[in-house]
């Protein structure tokens, strides 16, 4: 017998609205399968030593404290609980399944190299839906192989060297626009806007102004879905970001209609861009990609390509604020940069790879403030770690806090000290970008924008917190709740 605890609470709440139905007729129903469900559930495990921990209430489990504690920015401390409770591994039940959390560079170890053995990345429907079935984060095995292989045909840095001058002309663009002649600006919609931009600018060449903003509007109600209870029903979170993403869906299928046509035609190169490079790919069999993977694969680029930069690039913004010291680093390295270099003389992909003092400060920065918690897998077996049984069909769940904030790993962990980079970081304790073999691809995209952005920021520009002391929420990323307003000055007057 097979109890989905998704369906259960979609059913109950649609159920609300119908006028025949009462409350207390619908609870019982939803107590008494999910009662049903846990009795065959003990039965069938009775002599599995599963980890400690509460599973909490019958169908929502802990979700709702779990991304309470989230949105308000205070994940590590609903983990560092439970850790203090019930050790490094403890059980949980999030977004309608039972969920074991690994903490620590061991757990991450075990996920990381177990991945596509006993456990595959399958994430909760709700992701799922919004990043796309045939989303590089949902295949395992050869077709997770092609797929990753056809993004890193683009994303390399081989590959992407040829790219740093034109991901520059939007950068000195961006600042032209938005913050020359301002005395003040809000930041994180700066850094949304400008990843964006770059984002569209190299995945599919896309120029129009009006249309842009409109793709980022759909994007942005999409993403707010990641994070959300996954109820389809109307008015919810998640119901928004799917139709959001079906949305986008149908306009990136058109832009891929007129790139496909431009191609053969020979108006544009097959290289051109991502979407450019998919089009025109052939695996071993000389087979192309269909049109689902290639929408798929741009559509969780695009997510991870500027959501997670453009967390980044405001938390570097707030820090070097924060602390003047290592701005004065930062500029020192930047103004070594521009020596024997004309006045507007655009960067090379040289001129990045001297940027080292200043990448220890985005790499410190993303320790702090990583653009994601943590991810899901599932056990496809029963799986055993530290002694305990992880049933097959749970979920588990890795996650950067207890690595992020170790004081065993980096000395004083709250403290903002980008010398905590001074020596290689172990992959299994740094993991802002996931790590093992899924990795984000898109590592090495981010580096480089974040490099030109740096440059030009400490080079033109002074700025300070209207309030030092903004709070910090995640929607879904962590940032300054009111956007992070600055006092602006250009250099040299």
């Amino acid at each position: 017998m097979e109890f989905n605890f998704e369906d259960s609470i979609s059913k109950a709440l649609i159920d609300l609205q119908k006028p025949s139905s009462t409350l207390f007729l619908i609870l019982s129903s939803v107590f008494a399968s999910t009662l049903v469900m846990l009795i065959i559930a003990k039965n069938g495990r009775s002599s599995k030593n599963l980890p400690p921990g509460s599973l909490g209430w019958p169908v929502i489990g802990e979700t709702i404290q779990f991304l309470k504690a989230y949105r308000a920015h205070k994940s590590k401390e609903w983990v560092k609980e439970r850790v203090a409770k019930y050790g490094p591994v403890f059980k949980t039940s999030l977004m309608g399944c039972p969920t074991v959390i690994l903490t620590g560079q061991a757990g991450n170890r075990f996920l990381f190299h177990n991945d596509g053995h006993s456990i595959m990345n399958k994430q909760p429907k709700n992701i799922t839906r919004i990043f796309g079935e045939r989303g590089i984060g949902e295949l395992s095995g050869e077709e997770h192989k092609r797929i990753r292989g056809a993004i890193m045909q683009f994303m390399k840095p081989e590959a992407l060297q040829r790219f740093v001058g034109r991901m520059e002309s939007v950068v000195v663009q961006h600042f032209a626009d938005c913050w020359e002649g301002k005395d003040c600006v809000t930041v994180t919609p700066l850094m949304k806007q400008l990843t964006f931009q770059v984002a569209c600018d190299l995945f599919f060449s896309l120029k129009d102004k009006e249309e842009r903003e409109s793709l980022a509007n759909e994007f942005n109600t999409a993403v707010k879905g990641i994070w959300s209870i996954p109820v389809d029903l109307p008015g919810t979170a998640f119901r928004k970001a799917f139709q959001a993403r079906c949305r986008v869906t149908k306009r990136l299928s058109l832009l891929l209609e007129r790139r496909r046509r431009d191609i053969e035609q020979g108006k544009v190169s097959p290289d051109q861009d991502l979407m450019s490079c998919l089009i025109t790919m052939r695996d071993e069999n000389g087979e192309p990609l269909t049109e689902d993977e290639i929408l798929d694969i741009v559509i969780v680029v695009m997510i991870a390509g500027h959501d997670t930069t453009y967390n980044l690039l405001t938390h570097l913004v707030r820090g070097l604020s924060l602390d003047p010291h290592i701005y004065e680093s930062i500029l020192e390295e930047q103004m070594a940069v521009l020596e024997g270099k004309n006045p507007n003389e655009p960067l090379t992909w040289e001129d990045l790879r001297k940027m080292k003092y200043s990448w220890k400060v985005a790499q410190e920065t993303l320790r702090l403030f990583p653009p994601i918690f943590g991810s899901f897998r599932k056990a496809i077996e029963d799986v055993e770690y530290q002694g305990y049984v992880i049933p097959k069909g749970w979920q588990l769940f890795w996650e950067t806090s207890s690595t992020h904030w170790n004081e065993e790993i980096f000395k004083e962990p709250h403290k903002f000290d980008p010398s905590h980079f001074d020596t290689q970081v172990s992959r299994y304790v740094f993991t802002p970008f996931g790590g093992g073999p899924r990795i984000c691809p898109g590592f090495d995209f981010a580096k480089i924008e974040t490099m030109i952005f740096l440059h030009h920021l400490v080079t033109k520009w002074k700025w300070s917190m209207k309030d030092p002391n903004e709070k910090i929420m995640c929607e879904p990323s962590p940032v300054p709740i009111m956007g992070l307003p600055i006092n602006l000055q250009a250099k040299g007057k």
